[in-house]
């Protein structure tokens, strides 16, 4: 009765870090989904500058700040983007490099009553 009491005990103990270790994984990943391998993100702005490797575009607003992404042949380009521009693009964090995946020029908007 002892060995066997030894035994359960034994395999209680080998099994509960590895529980713990998958119990945590499940719980990383539920918290940020973002850091998933192969998410995508995407955001809005206007073309600060741009190049074949580089694209740097500013967001709006009154803490408007320059997000620079790298671009590379597979990046798709729907529609001319050019400095001034406003863009959506859509994004992949690789390490510490957001790398561009599309990106799509908007069309310009007007002020209501100019024409």
């Amino acid at each position: 009765m002892k060995k066997l009491a030894m035994v359960l005990l034994v395999g209680a103990l080998a099994v509960l870090p590895t529980a713990g270790f998958a119990a945590n994984a499940q719980t990383t990943a539920a918290k940020h989904p973002a850091k998933a391998a192969g998410a995508h993100h995407t955001t809005t702005g206007v073309v600060k500058s741009i190049d074949a490797n580089t694209l740097v575009i500013t967001h709006p607003g009154k803490k408007g700040h320059d997000t620079t992404f790298k671009l590379d042949p597979s990046t798709h380009r729907d529609g001319t983007v050019d400095v001034g521009s406003t863009v959506s693009v859509t994004y992949r964090e690789e390490g510490n490099m957001l790398v561009a995946s599309a990106l799509m020029a908007r069309p310009a908007t007007h002020a209501a009553g100019k024409s």
